[in-house]
């Protein structure tokens, strides 16, 4: 009779079925078990190789056959348009309207000069030099003052008015009378006065622009400025500057023909130049 415990001779599942009815089937399954799972595992390895080797052999006696490509190429040239050249007619430069030969009567031209390198904000410039020059063509000397004698313009007939006249028959303003209308002051005083009025404009300034704008107003009976005009700018805002400035002169002394004030008209050309 051996001497150890049982359940370290016997089974698991004799221990659990120990006086129980083992011909029930649960016991027989038990012992069974291991060789079930065994036979599963061999029959689904035969099933996958059977399955792999058939998949293989079918491959073989029937390869997989490519169409050939059947659709044509068909190669597109590229074409690089040419290039268009647009011609612009060429525009001949307007001609200049003739000069009024009756408009000769001295006028002080008022260059400003103002320094680029002092503009460096966008604020409104003082001029800070003037010059008066006559209305002929030719250089501008700086500081220089040449006024013709009013007494020597020829008239509107070619000579120079002398002598008595009779007195004018029609208010319409005249172009040369025989004492020519004058700034109170006279040209010192209208240099004094434009180079306290006038500004050079921050637009012009920024543009770089300059040049003559031409004026044109009447000096009436009274001395009063009316009728101002432009008859050439620069744009830029030069001429409304120069306009701003000739009508807020102050009264000046009128013209006179046969010892009677008449209006004149008179033209002033301002020159504004940057340095």
């Amino acid at each position: 009779m051996s001497l150890l415990p049982a359940f370290l001779t016997d089974s698991l599942d004799d221990v659990v079925f120990e006086g129980r009815n083992q011909a029930y089937g649960a016991y027989q399954l038990r012992q069974d078990y291991q060789q079930h799972l065994a036979s599963a595992g061999g029959y689904t390895l035969l099933f996958g190789a059977l399955l792999f080797l058939g998949a293989a052999g079918w491959s073989r006696l029937h390869p997989a056959t490519v169409a050939p490509l059947t659709h044509p190429v068909i190669a597109c040239p590229i074409i690089i348009p040419k290039e268009v050249v647009i011609e612009h007619p060429k525009v001949a430069p307007a001609s200049p309207p003739p000069a009024r030969p009756a408009v000769t009567h001295p006028a002080p031209s008022i260059p400003t000069e103002v320094a680029k390198d002092n503009v460096p904000q966008p604020h409104i410039t003082p001029v800070t030099h003037t010059e008066i020059v006559d209305g002929a063509t030719g250089p501008v000397v700086p500081g220089s003052v040449a006024v013709t004698d009013p007494s020597a313009v020829a008239g509107p007939g070619g000579d120079a008015t002398t002598g008595p006249a009779t007195a004018p028959a029609s208010n319409e303003p005249f172009v040369v009378v025989e004492k020519m209308p004058e700034f109170a002051g006279g040209q010192a005083a209208l240099l004094r006065y434009l180079q306290q009025h006038l500004r050079y404009p921050n637009s012009a300034l920024a543009a770089g622009v300059g040049g003559k704008v031409f004026m044109s107003f009447v000096v009436g009976a009274d001395g009063t400025i009316s009728d101002v005009t432009i008859l050439k700018g620069l744009g830029y805002g030069l001429e409304e500057e120069a306009l701003r400035v000739v009508r807020q002169m102050p009264t000046w002394m009128p013209g006179y023909q046969s010892k009677h004030p008449v209006p004149v008209r008179f033209t002033l050309p301002i020159t504004f130049s940057i340095q």
